[in-house]
């Protein structure tokens, strides 16, 4: 999804292609997108995203995205928790990933704050905003995961 996505999303309108998203990942069994709102007034704040789930190597990806004017209240932290809870349980995962723009640090720290331990960089690999950079890479294994609070 592009930032016009993303913004369009957060005033209100989620794009048919965020939806045509959602629906592909449920219908093909490869994942699962959870909306979040702000339960003090149920307003739409982001999304995690729990995909490439493959279930011979007991693994799959973590993704979330919120609304800037929510970032650094925890609402990534609760629901990317919630969701990995869900994930190692229910599918009996041993391995998570997740990538994180080297630029976003506060996403970073959501993934370490949850267990995640960098395990490398991907050099060029992504577009934001139409600039190339960089991503590192996290993994947390069933054995490292502590579902608890922080």
């Amino acid at each position: 999804m592009d930032r016009a996505d993303d913004d369009r999303a957060f005033h209100g309108r989620l794009p048919e292609r965020f939806m045509a998203g959602c629906r592909n990942m449920a219908e093909n069994g490869t994942g699962a997108r959870v909306a979040v709102e702000r339960s003090a007034d149920a307003a739409f704040i982001g999304w995690v995203t729990f995909n490439s789930w493959n279930p011979d190597f007991r693994s799959g990806s973590l993704g979330f995205c919120f609304a800037e004017e929510v970032w650094g209240r925890g609402y990534a932290t609760e629901a990317a928790r919630a969701t990995l809870a869900w994930a190692f349980d229910a599918l009996d995962l041993n391995r998570v990933q997740a990538e994180a723009d080297t630029r976003n640090i506060g996403s970073a720290r959501v993934l370490e704050r949850l267990g995640f331990r960098r395990e490398g960089t991907l050099r060029e690999d992504c577009i934001v905003g139409g600039v190339v950079s960089d991503s590192w890479v996290y993994g947390l294994l069933r054995r490292e995961w502590d579902h608890g609070p922080d």
